[in-house]
């Protein structure tokens, strides 16, 4: 495994993580996206094809976070840097949640610089319709309430869970408190996510998406309520070259199993098998 190291950008330094051989990939995690957490794109198998980038989000990790309020244009702006800092002129950008939204901001930045793109569980925003607003949970004080009205969100099959399976239903929310608290223990983390999730909310590249001609695959969640299938439907409806795969899943479909990551590998792996990007 490769260890995160410091990047010194030209907007801030960031945390960033480099694993694989292939062409360049780079990977924008949601929202609470830590590399100290082990992420899951590096347990995946898209760095046996590819040379994959992931940076913590500014503010998140061990990545700056600079004064004032920020944007899903500072994200962007932010992913820009990164490519101009690792020395990747072209690059295929792969956006779970969070990190689709920025995705869409950044095609519009550096079209030219994007060999591909896939998005999933995102939206586009305005009137392509949002994401949950999930800076909204932060309302709910009971943590196992919390969690619960999380994993109900992101996979609406949870319900009929607590149901039928009381005891892994307690499970998953025992697992997710677990993960909520590394997430905030870890860096500035708890200091700095709300001030993400105000970009988040904050969320529109809809207007632009007709103009967006990268080749783009979009992935939805069948079950996912946090970014629901008819918000992928809109994106592929307004970009005049995306492709929508629907996954049986909820909203963390990116890598629960292997369909996403073997359909961007069919995609954007070159027939030779030599490295481009």
């Amino acid at each position: 495994m490769t260890p995160p190291h410091k990047l010194v950008t030209n907007g801030l330094t960031v945390n960033v993580r480099v694993e694989g051989m292939g062409p360049n990939l780079l990977f924008l995690g949601g929202s609470n996206f830590d590399l100290s957490l082990n992420p899951a794109v590096f347990k995946s198998t898209l760095p046996q094809h590819f040379t994959v980038a992931a940076a913590d989000p500014r503010g998140l990790g061990g990545t700056d976070a600079p004064d004032g309020e920020w944007s899903m244009h500072d994200y962007a702006q932010d992913a820009v840097n990164v490519l101009g800092a690792l020395g990747w002129d072209r690059a295929y950008v792969l956006g779970e949640s969070f990190g689709a939204m920025t995705a869409l901001h950044l095609a519009t930045l550096v079209p030219e610089r994007i060999a591909g793109m896939a998005l999933a569980a995102g939206s586009a925003g305005g009137a392509g319709g949002s994401s949950y607003p999930i800076q909204t949970l932060r309302d709910i004080a009971d943590p196992h309430a919390r969690a619960a009205a999380a994993l109900a969100i992101m996979d609406d099959r949870f319900d009929a869970l607590c149901k039928t399976s009381p005891t892994l239903a307690r499970n998953r929310i025992d697992a997710r408190l677990k993960a909520e608290a590394a997430f905030l223990a870890s860096g500035q983390n708890a200091k700095n996510h709300p001030r993400l999730l105000a970009a988040r909310a904050g969320h529109d590249a809809w207007q632009n998406l007709p103009d967006i001609t990268i080749p783009t695959l979009v992935f939805a969640g069948r079950f996912d309520q946090q970014a629901p299938v008819e918000r992928a439907e809109n994106i592929v409806k307004a970009m005049p070259n995306a492709a929508l795969h629907i996954i049986e899943g909820g909203h963390s479909i990116c890598f629960a199993t292997s369909e996403p990551g073997d359909l961007i590998i069919k995609a954007w792996m070159p027939p030779t098998g030599c490295a481009s990007g």
